[in-house]
């Protein structure tokens, strides 16, 4: 059963979710949040984020049992039926929901529910069958993890906030079409119109530099944003982003999908990174 639920919720992918709420908590409150109210935020979150998940499998189910990458997932593999996945995805949404709403606030749980609509309706069913720039639109709803920690702690959004979305929103691109870049073969065949896939490696790779450099601007932006941060955060935006365009301009260069795949990685763990060092200079 546990391994069958972490199938379903894509686990991994979670926990970055969980690490953008975390600078919006240490920010959005004057002194440190309560460790109750992190852990009660967070496991509300990671609920949302999982309900949204499954639904995302129970729509894909037919594209994933044709795709190598995805056609061992729990729908296609006969492990959970498409009806009991729907009524699971439903159910934990309902939980996350009042979860939030009863033991946080009520734009928590509005934040929360518009990324699982956002991810659920505009990206998974309207956007990624149809345009290659799916992931732009629809990646906002990956985004929302600092207004949920703001949210959380100040019951309010303000610039800070939207300037962390603005950061994440100009990530996912990048992020998302490395790994498009190494998959290309798996998403033509099933049809998905990804950027490799429609424009080829050369667009994606051009397009995946400039929203490099974007993204590493709005990172170092933030320093002039937020008088907490201080030379840590500014020492460390400065270096992490010097690495990403190092690794983007190699990725523009060679086109290699084995490098496109470290990309993908190690885009994860700057983001990551990112969000540590602001919760660590917001309190030092």
């Amino acid at each position: 059963m546990f391994r069958l639920w972490n199938q379903l919720t894509k686990p991994r992918v979670t926990v970055l979710v969980l690490a953008t709420v975390l600078p919006g908590m240490y920010l959005g409150t004057t002194g440190y949040p309560r460790f109750s109210a992190i852990l009660i935020t967070l496991f509300g979150t990671y609920l949302m984020s999982s309900a949204s998940f499954i639904l995302n499998q129970y729509i894909e189910r037919e594209r994933d049992a044709i795709m190598y990458r995805t056609k061992q997932r729990p729908i296609p593999a006969g492990e959970i039926s498409p009806t009991n996945a729907l009524l699971l995805g439903i159910f934990v949404a309902i939980v996350a929901f009042v979860i939030l709403t009863y033991f946080v606030n009520l734009l928590t749980a509005v934040c929360a529910l518009s990324a699982l609509l956002l991810y659920v309706f505009l990206y998974t069913i309207w956007l990624k069958p149809r345009t290659e720039q799916n992931i732009v639109i629809g990646g906002i709803s990956g985004c929302i993890g600092p207004l949920i920690g703001y949210a959380a702690m100040a019951n309010a959004l303000p610039i800070q906030a939207w300037i962390m979305f603005l950061m994440i929103f100009l990530w996912t691109p990048a992020h998302f079409w490395a790994l498009a870049i190494f998959l290309k073969d798996d998403y033509e065949f099933a049809g998905i119109p990804m950027m490799p896939v429609v424009s080829g490696i050369q667009k994606t790779v051009n397009q995946i530099f400039l929203y490099a450099i974007a993204y590493s601007v709005s990172v170092i932006g933030f320093y002039f944003v937020d008088d907490r941060m201080g030379y840590l955060f500014l020492l460390s935006a400065i270096v992490l982003t010097i690495l990403i365009l190092t690794f983007a301009f190699r990725l523009k260069q060679s086109m290699d999908k084995g490098l496109a795949k470290r990309f993908f990685f190690f885009s994860i763990l700057h983001l990551f990174l990112v969000s540590i060092v602001i919760v660590i200079d917001s309190k030092i």
